[in-house]
């Protein structure tokens, strides 16, 4: 049993994984993101993450096969062994250095497994938009009759629409988050620092149940125009100072997003008009999400509105000391643990049921930024908002 104690369906999971090689013609995928691996295996691997470090603890993959009668196998470090074997239901879990004298490459295994399934000669999945050169190049040299083919939308499309378990949990994590947020804008005063400010919002949504936090951010006064950036250790709040926290929340292993923007003290009259242009957009844009329309009808609809009320979303304006820059933007949340499937940089990706998604209100300026954003499912006749209880008025 995994860390957290969940069960999916793993073997439907792998069916689906299955189905989606044999139509593009894969015997085999070589899985090094995380991510996935926890998707198919049940793992939950701990940091450091391939690809951030490339080492012999996480470079191992964990190899898929098309045929039903060729189980996955996992190859490990003698290190990460025994909590493998702990986290996953796979039973095929093989430690490549438990005799350090045989001094055996993870790649030597890897033509070693694929020899023994018979592909060793066949068309391999490698996830082409994690897979280092570094490592592409181990398994080349080892894999020299292979033909190596892009595989990492093969994912992209099997997480995309998410289970009504992970559903469940993703609420959960909102609402993790949700309160973390809460915790922050409360503890948010005059003279107090931004990474105060963090470090409430962290800990309350440790105390909630949150394994970690997804990159959390808070920036105040001028610092709002940084966009990502973190809590700082000399910032101070001031009296009528912007302030945004972006927070997001990892429970059993799945992330949220939230972010909001609000004055600690009196906001100007053009904060109240982006504030108001904001959320008024944010709100027809949620209104019209829904199954079947697509990416770019979103993001149009969205840069209209905003054209609308003064804010062009031309990005070659930036840094301004005009009106600003606005744009409505969104992207799935998940295992990410910060962004997941859907990836929308497809304009032509149509909403379906079962899509989890953070949706951003944005206006940049040079001296500062005015952001909000709210967490999503797509159910059949539109959209449910998962967080519920923060308002969207500046003060």
């Amino acid at each position: 049993m995994n860390i957290f104690g969940t069960s999916f369906d793993y073997k439907a999971r792998l069916a689906k994984v299955r189905n989606l090689m044999g139509e593009r013609g894969l015997d085999a995928i070589l899985v090094h993101l995380w991510p996935n691996q926890y998707y198919i295996s049940g793992m939950y691997q701990h940091l450091p993450w391939y690809p951030v470090e490339v080492a012999p603890a996480t470079e191992p993959p964990l190899i898929l096969f098309r045929d039903e009668g060729k189980d996955p196998v996992f190859l490990c470090a003698w290190l990460t062994y025994i909590g493998l074997k702990e986290g996953t239901w796979i039973k095929d879990v093989r430690v490549l250095d438990r005799d350090p004298l045989a001094k055996l490459s993870w790649w030597a295994n890897t033509a070693e497994v694929l020899r023994e399934k018979g592909v060793d000669e066949g068309t391999i999945g490698v996830e082409e938009d994690v897979c280092t050169v570094s490592t592409f190049r181990k398994l080349r040299s080892a894999l020299a009759k292979v033909r190596f083919k892009a595989a990492d939308e093969i994912f992209q499309l099997a997480r995309m629409i998410k289970e009504p378990e992970e559903i469940k949990i993703i609420k959960e994590s909102v609402l993790i988050a949700e309160a973390g947020l809460r915790a922050g804008m409360k503890k948010a005063k005059v003279g107090v620092l931004e990474s105060e400010v963090q470090k409430a919002a962290e800990i309350e949504m440790k105390r909630r149940g949150a394994i970690r936090e997804v990159e959390s951010m808070v920036q105040s006064g001028s610092r709002t125009a940084n966009y990502r950036a973190f809590g700082s250790n000399w910032k101070k709040i001031e009296r009528n100072d912007l302030v945004t926290i972006d927070i997001g929340g990892v429970y059993k292993g799945y992330g949220s997003d939230l972010t909001r923007t609000w004055v600690v003290g009196k906001p100007t009259a053009k904060q109240k008009k982006i504030a108001t242009l904001l959320a008024g957009t944010h709100e027809k844009v949620l209104d019209m999400m829904k199954p079947g329309v697509t990416i770019g009808e979103i993001s149009d609809f969205g840069k209209n509105e905003m054209e609308k009320g003064g804010y062009a979303p031309d990005q070659t304006a930036m840094p301004s000391n005009g009106n600003g820059v606005g744009r409505v933007t969104m992207h799935g949340i998940g295992l990410g643990p910060m962004h997941d499937p859907p990836h929308v940089g497809d304009r032509n990706l149509r909403l379906e049921t079962g899509m989890t998604l953070a949706v951003a209100g944005v206006v940049r300026h040079a001296k500062f930024t005015i952001r909000f954003e709210d967490n999503i499912v797509v159910v059949p006749g539109g959209i449910e908002k998962i967080n519920k209880l923060i308002p969207w008025e500046l003060t």
